[in-house]
């Protein structure tokens, strides 16, 4: 899984270095992420049919049915942080991503007001794109 995701990244890297303006890898990533994700598999086994995520290009995040202001960041090829103004953070890692897939895993949790910051080995959650970018 790990050869894939990084066969992949070289594979959009070279495609990348062949345009006009060379592009970085969060570039990249931040190109395929954008659009709305389904959940279809969680590591627990439960999904609900609402669980989505919509990643815009401004950097903001629908996630119904949850309350708040969302946000997002990449941080590295393979690692994606989303905000919950106010709330917290989840720092997770991205296994793979493509123009039709996304699985991620979380590993890292703060909440604000409790002052809870902790590392995790969470749940695998697997999404399809609904929407094109």
């Amino acid at each position: 899984m790990k050869y894939l995701f990084h066969s992949i990244m070289l594979a959009l890297l070279f495609v990348g270095g062949c345009s006009n303006k060379p592009q970085s890898t969060n570039t990249i990533i931040g190109s395929l992420i954008v659009g709305k994700w389904q959940m279809i598999e969680y590591g627990s086994g439960y999904v609900n049919a609402l669980d989505t995520l919509g990643f815009c290009k401004n950097g903001k995040v629908d996630c119904p049915p949850e309350m708040g202001e969302f946000t997002y960041r990449l941080i590295k090829p393979d690692s994606l942080i989303i905000y919950n103004k106010g709330f917290g953070e989840q720092h997770y890692k991205i296994l793979k991503l493509s123009n039709n897939s996304l699985i991620k895993q979380i590993r890292r949790q703060r909440i604000y007001a409790d002052s809870i910051d902790e590392l995790v080995n969470g749940e695998i959650e697997k999404y399809i794109r609904v929407t094109d970018r």
